[in-house]
């Protein structure tokens, strides 16, 4: 085994650690001086190897391991069905005696094939002979997700059998079927000559014809007929029209699109759809995709046309873009990818603010698998959000708003860069020849161009739509109309924790809290913050992280993300000249002069305190800083209680 589960935690071991690509000069140096970041622990099959918490590894070296030998847990789950398959020996020694005849004389089964039909009749012998009380006593789940696990495990190790229940075992046509049936020889393939298998001529064929049909090239009818034809002529069968390969293509689309045609296309095609309607309320659901907007623009110096790609945050209750963030497309990296999508989102809060006085949090967000990794805690904080699946195009209103009438009337209106629907549709919903007689009038990037895009947005939300009203018209009225209750209202706080953007110092060390509050420079510029409440005594010259809003900088949020958390504002400057006060800045100042004496009270009263506590106990500091030996100490402690007792005992006097 290469991982094991010890009291709910997942190991890896030294050995697999170092396969993947992790340096063993590493693992020792990290062993040697026992560093927890590592979590190493004896293998309680044999003390003398070692395993290592796949937890406590860094993302790399996570990484490096997935890579090698897949997901940690998906093995552990799969590892004791792996336990029960049994090679057989004897279906080994079948395989490797097996000969057929081919050109060159008789021929022995490649050990690739040897190999690969032994482990798929073990893999059927465990089914063959499967007790279900041995399922529930080894494995502890029930028989259907022991199948599941099978038919997974099959898949990821590559095993030659169907990967699906039904093709698996059930029916009479299952592999399991033909097994029991047929013995080993069900699994040879016809092409090394398998007497038995091409007794089943009718089997055989079908299964050709439809491996042709089924392929990602998707061949034509006359092409699959004449290589179909070539395999039959050599093989003594009859030779097919291309009008049967139209006729098995159509009768057997449900079976052959996922190949022919792509996973989506069966999906949208064959699979049930589960019907759903909009959310009822506004920020019940809010989704955000990329769009390439339709614009063509001129770059200086630069013949091709350049275009913008928007991140638009849209709510699903109508359609009503939230918020948007843009660049010119293929001039970012995925970070500042990342950022542009949660730029997207900002300007979305700072929008829902300027509509309804306050911040408001979606209930739920739904996205697309770009960058899932990273963006995945950002949604995470906003609120309910479920990973959208692979592959899933019907994941939400989004895209269909970016194809629907309203938003070609409103990014068509007025432009002459408009491309059209997109570059290869037949009707592309403009006039090319008039789009090619622009091409020196249109908008230049940078200002013009981000004119355009405003306008753009702003008509999405404003101009009528076909019911006459607009969306924004729509979605305030909805929202006004929703109980207090059903609204996320946040703070301030609340919002710099989800959508503050962290400073990163250049040279890596955090700000201090001092008496002035904060002050630091954040993107080379000097900030000075006062802290809401005043600057806690106990806190000063402790370092902290700063959380800000990009679009308003006179608030920020200091955490050590252990407890520590608070406010602080943009620092209110005193004057200094007596001609420059005001009774607004005098007030301030005497809170200011106020807040000083407060602390210096509690200084105070704290060392009155300390010296309440000394003197209840006899202690004398002064004489504790001065005394040579112990004795001494002893000796003034006596004298101290006698005097207070205003006589003394034997045991007093012996003390003295």
């Amino acid at each position: 085994m290469i991982f094991i589960l010890l009291e709910g935690k997942m190991y890896v071991k030294w050995g697999a650690a170092i396969e993947a690509g992790i340096s063993k000069s590493t693992l020792d140096v990290a062993k040697n001086r026992k560093s927890n970041s590592w979590g190493f622990t004896d293998d309680p099959e044999d003390k003398r190897r070692v395993l290592i918490d796949f937890e406590k590894l860094k993302d790399e070296y996570k990484d490096k391991i997935k890579a090698k030998f897949g997901d940690p847990y998906e093995y552990v789950a799969k590892e004791p069905i792996r336990q029960m398959i049994v090679r057989d020996l004897e279906a080994e020694k079948f395989y490797m005696a097996y000969q057929y005849e081919s050109a060159q004389g008789k021929r022995s089964l490649p050990e690739t094939h040897v190999e690969k039909y032994t482990v798929a009749a073990s893999v059927l012998n465990l089914l063959k002979k499967l007790d279900k009380r041995e399922v529930k006593e080894k494995l502890n789940i029930p028989l259907e997700k022991f199948y599941k696990h099978l038919c997974e495990l099959i898949e990821a190790d590559n095993i030659s059998l169907p990967t699906n229940y039904r093709k698996l075992l059930a029916g009479k046509e299952s592999a399991l079927a033909k097994y029991n049936a047929l013995g080993y020889a069900s699994l040879i393939d016809w092409r090394f000559g398998n007497q038995l298998a091409a007794k089943v001529a009718d089997e055989v064929s079908e299964s050709l014809l439809k491996e042709i049909i089924a392929k990602s090239n998707q061949y034509d009818d006359v092409l699959v007929a004449m290589q179909y034809n070539v395999w039959a002529k050599q093989q003594g069968k009859d030779t097919i029209h291309h009008s049967t390969v139209g006729v098995w293509r159509r009768k057997y689309a449900s079976d052959l699109d996922m190949f022919r045609n792509g996973n989506a296309s069966t999906k949208n095609t064959f699979l049930p759809q589960v019907k759903g309607y909009r959310p009822t309320q506004p920020l019940y659901l809010v989704e955000n995709d990329d769009n390439h907007l339709d614009l063509l623009f001129l770059e200086p110096g630069n013949k091709s046309p350049r275009k913008y790609i928007s991140i638009v945050v849209a709510d699903s209750f109508n359609d009503y873009p939230l918020g948007k963030s843009y660049a010119l497309n293929g001039s970012l990296s995925d970070g500042q990818s990342i950022a542009l999508v949660k730029a997207a989102y900002v300007d979305a809060m700072y929008h829902i603010r300027e509509l309804t006085g306050a911040w408001h949090l979606p209930h739920e967000t739904k996205s697309d698998r770009w960058a899932i990794k990273s963006l995945e805690p950002f949604y995470k904080k906003m609120g309910n959000w479920v990973a959208p699946g692979l592959g899933n195009k019907n994941r939400g209103y989004i895209e269909q708003f970016f194809g629907s009438p309203h938003w070609k009337r409103c990014i068509k209106l007025g432009a002459n860069n408009y491309s059209g629907n997109n570059m290869t549709a037949k009707h592309r919903g403009v006039n090319m020849e008039e789009f090619d007689r622009n091409v020196k009038n249109r908008r230049l990037i940078g200002n013009e161009a981000v004119e355009q895009i405003e306008n753009f947005f702003h008509r999405l939300r404003s101009m009528p739509q076909t019911n006459g009203i607009s969306k924004q018209e729509q979605w305030l009225e909805a929202f006004n109309a929703m109980p207090s209750t059903e609204r996320k209202q946040i703070t301030d706080e609340q919002f710099l924790i989800t959508f503050g953007i962290e400073h990163q110092p250049k040279n890596g060390e955090l700000p201090r809290i001092s008496n002035r509050g904060l002050e630091c420079q954040i993107n080379g510029q000097r900030f000075s913050f006062d802290i809401v409440g005043g600057t806690p005594i106990h806190e000063i010259g402790k370092q902290v992280h700063v959380l800000y809003d990009p679009y308003d900088m006179s608030r920020v949020m200091l955490t050590d993300y252990k407890g520590l958390r608070m406010m602080a504002r943009e620092a209110r400057l005193q004057p200094r000249a007596l001609k420059d006060a005001h009774r607004d800045s005098r007030t301030y100042l005497n809170a200011v002069l106020s807040e000083k004496l407060d602390a210096v009270k509690k200084i105070s009263a704290k060392a009155e305190r300390r010296q309440e506590v000394l003197n209840e106990h006899f202690f004398d500091v002064e004489a504790v800083l001065q005394a040579g030996v112990m004795v001494k100490e002893i000796k003034q402690y006596a004298e101290q209680k006698v005097l207070a007792n205003g006589s003394y005992e034997e045991d007093d006097f012996e003390q003295m």
